[in-house]
């Protein structure tokens, strides 16, 4: 490639007219070449053009890994559009927003999530997003026979017009970033954006690409896409899969002879688990680059070894890059390899900002900020003041990382990871560092959670390699190493962590289920004391009586009492309050009823100012006796206060789990 094109349809009609039989993507056993792809790509163009789509239109691509894929994200740019690449897991109401929100006017839809089991339910969700109908394309439409053929003097004008229509760094490519706490932001990329990206990484890494790639990542993430084109510019041959299972692609790169592959750590991880891993492909595979690096240094020395020949290397990045901003050479040693991402692009530069406002020295822990050709247009439609990148130039990652003296990067974690414990900053990376080197343990996510004292508490995920898991030796090996306020608080087992679409561990799910986990411990320490979810205090007058036993009543029915206990609870509440008001009270005095609820029971605890009495004593009320015979246990005690408490206790029904209600109801 002519490493100074920077726009998708020159690049394509310089390899088409250089390798027009050469093989250029492979997907589901068919493949198409370089010079049928830029024909398809033409006539998609022209399709789209000569219905109408205009320069800047935003068209929504929603689909699977594949050649009709391919065809429409090049055939969108040439006519002029935007590609807004869609997750191709996403729910449809999702899509419906995301499209909604980049203003998108077209949409061309290939397998996903929707269309798979319903090809009219897909339509109907970008419709619903703002689409016209008649602006809604099947991706197998652009890859039909006729797709091949030259194109007419006709359809010749329609597209060279509108190859007119795009500059290199008109904004041609919307990629989603991950939403955490809010919808996700629409990064704007260009051609020009994501070939300076390619640029770079052909730099670093020359002569060293093979002659064929096995793209395990998805192509709406622009980490696949970036990686795509830094194959396809070479005129080397891309296989993929619409779906990134360990089994396809282990036999597709076997049958295939693939030489190279690209995918993240996780799925290097299952494939290397495979029995037949070594025997496959061992000595077959020259070069494997995997996004954000391993979870050890230890199972990337492992996987490399595995390799028998091949080489592993890292690298980082962020879609508002296109997405790479460090990669590792081939040529760096496997000890480098194992601990770092690798160093800036050779057209880009990297720094670490410092809390201070200025430049780290080197060694310093700071910000990761980036300038240089890759970085985005901006995010579509925010304000100034929520863009991330400054008024000079530098992209602010929100990362956290140093530069050893070597130049390599070291990532340390998210800045908005960073848990504040008691005033203390804590890295979480740090912590897991020193988890990971434990024998027994195989993954771990060390995050935060609000403590109502502590402000955040450190919380720990671990998947262990065989199961058996001492907390009391493990926290004490943790201390050898770690400051006591880096310990913590509780160890949460999983079989294996969530992932995305992209094989990247899914972090927002696994928070998520953390605080479940921690929300339900809390639940079961307060209940084996009684969680008080009621206190109400009750002027020494009759007509209280009423209102609050309904209440009570309610409250008994969402427990699952049935209407017979109901009513025997109802009952005993009333008379004891009557009998309460009517016996014991001074003249203004007050009665306290609480409700508690217990694993197995539900307890109302009365506390008055009047003096104490037995409901079981011979002398006692026709009330007392009611409340004895509908109550399934009974007690008294005293308080701190020295006041007398009567408590009312009421056995939930068998199949009925309190702690389970309440999870229901909580919103994490």
């Amino acid at each position: 490639m002519n490493l100074d094109v920077k726009l998708f349809p020159e690049m394509l009609a310089n390899l088409a007219k250089e390798y027009p039989d050469r093989p250029a993507v492979t997907c589901r056993d068919k493949t198409i070449t370089y010079g049928q792809l830029k024909l398809a790509v033409d006539h998609c163009a022209v399709k789209l053009a000569g219905a109408g789509l205009q320069k800047g239109d935003k068209a929504v691509l929603w689909g699977v890994n594949g050649i009709e894929w391919v065809v429409a994200f090049y055939g969108i740019i040439q006519a002029g559009g935007v590609a807004a690449l869609m997750n191709y897991g996403l729910k449809a109401s999702d899509v419906s927003t995301l499209s909604k929100m980049v203003d998108a006017s077209w949409g061309i839809i290939g397998g996903n999530s929707i269309s798979i089991a319903d090809p009219a339910a897909a339509g109907k969700a970008l419709a619903v997003g703002g689409i016209p109908v008649p602006h809604i394309f099947p991706a197998t439409a652009f890859v039909e026979m006729d797709a091949f053929a030259p194109l007419t003097k006709e359809e010749q004008a329609i597209l060279d017009e509108a190859l007119t229509r795009t500059q290199p760094t008109d904004s041609q490519v919307i990629i989603y970033t991950t939403g955490t706490t809010s919808l996700p932001k629409a990064v704007l990329q260009s051609s020009y954006s994501i070939l300076s990206n390619v640029e770079g990484c052909l730099e670093i890494l020359g002569d060293e690409f093979g002659s064929s790639l096995c793209l395990a990542l998805p192509m709406f993430h622009s980490y696949g896409l970036m990686v795509a084109n830094t194959y396809l510019s070479g005129g080397r041959h891309v296989f993929m899969t619409p779906l990134l299972k360990p089994d396809t692609l282990m036999d597709m790169i076997y049958k295939n002879h693939i030489t190279d592959m690209c995918s993240v750590g996780a799925i290097y991880g299952m494939l290397t688990a495979m029995p037949e891993f070594e025997e496959k492909l061992s000595g077959q595979m020259h070069l494997c680059i995997v996004g954000g690096g391993f979870t050890t240094p230890v199972e990337m020395m492992r996987f490399e070894k595995l390799l028998g020949g091949g080489k592993l290397l890292c690298g980082y990045g962020q879609t508002e890059c296109s997405p790479v901003i460090t990669l590792e050479s081939y040529d760096d040693p496997l000890e480098k390899r194992a601990v770092s991402v690798g160093r800036s692009l050779p057209n880009h530069e990297v720094r670490i900002w410092n809390e201070a406002g200025g430049f780290a020295a080197q060694g310093e822990v700071g910000e990761v900020v980036v300038k240089g050709p890759s970085l985005m247009n901006g995010y579509y439609k925010l304000p100034e003041e929520k863009q991330a990148i400054d008024k000079d130039g530098w992209l602010h990652t929100g990362d956290l990382g140093w530069f050893d003296p070597d130049g390599m990067l070291r990532f340390a974690g998210r800045i908005k990871d960073i848990i504040i414990r008691s005033g203390e900053n804590i890295t979480p990376v740090e912590i897991e560092q020193v988890i990971l080197e434990q024998p027994e343990i195989r993954a771990a996510k060390v995050m935060g959670a609000a403590h109502p004292i502590w402000g955040e508490s450190v919380e720990a995920c671990l998947v262990l390699k065989d199961g058996t898991f001492n907390e009391d030796d493990f926290r004490a090996r943790l201390k050898e190493r770690l400051a006591s306020f880096k310990i913590p608080s509780h160890f949460f087992i999983y079989d294996s962590f969530p992932l995305n679409e992209n094989g990247k561990l899914n972090q927002r799910a696994l928070h998520t289920d953390m605080l479940r986990k921690l929300y339900e411990l809390a639940l079961t320490e307060a209940m084996n004391e009684g969680l008080r979810i009621l206190d109400l205090k009750l002027m020494n007058r009759s007509y209280s009586v009423v209102p609050t036993c309904s209440m009570i009543q309610q409250l008994a029915n969402q427990l699952g009492f049935n209407e017979e206990e109901e009513g025997m609870i109802r009952l005993s509440v009333e008379e004891m309050l009557t009998d309460r008001i009517d016996n014991a009270f001074e003249e203004n005095g007050l009665i306290r009823m609480e409700v508690l609820l217990m694993p197995q029971w539900m307890r109302l605890r009365f506390t008055d100012t009047g003096r104490k009495y037995s409901l079981d004593s011979e002398e006692a009320s026709i009330s007392a006796r009611i409340i004895l015979a509908n109550v399934d246990a009974y007690s008294t005690g005293e308080n701190a206060e020295g006041e007398t408490e009567y408590c009312l206790d009421y056995q939930y029904e068998d199949d009925f789990n309190v702690k389970a209600y309440l999870m229901k109801y909580k919103e994490f």
